[in-house]
């Protein structure tokens, strides 16, 4: 439940900063942003263990770089699920996606057990 909670946290801190920083003229409101990131997080959970098994082909030849479209496709399938909360584009959703790894990848390093990291 520990992990859960600190991807949700990791998911709204990269949606939150990659509102601020790359799309600073639209309108984010906290409720919003919030649950956008449960939505995402949900999303995260449910649909992308699918989603990266099926694309292993695709991941294997990409050497991991399709990771980084399947985040974009989940944050925008979260942009379609959450009305007040908008992405322009697949670019922007790429940069987001690229985020949200980075920041999912620190929180499962941080719950990560101390031995598992010898």
């Amino acid at each position: 439940m520990v992990k859960v909670v600190l991807i949700y946290a990791s998911n709204l801190l990269a949606l939150g900063l990659s509102s601020w920083l790359l799309f600073p003229e639209l309108p984010h409101d906290a409720g919003s942003l919030l649950l956008a990131a449960l939505v995402l997080t949900a999303l995260n959970l449910l649909l992308r263990p699918l989603l990266m098994l099926i694309a292993l082909p695709l991941n294997l030849i990409s050497l991991g770089l399709f990771v980084l479209l399947i985040n974009a496709w989940m944050v925008m399938l979260a942009d379609l699920i959450v009305k007040n909360w908008q992405m322009p584009g697949f670019w922007p959703a790429l940069l987001t996606g690229a985020l949200v790894l980075i920041f999912n990848q620190a929180a499962r390093t941080i719950t990560r057990p101390a031995d598992a990291a010898k």
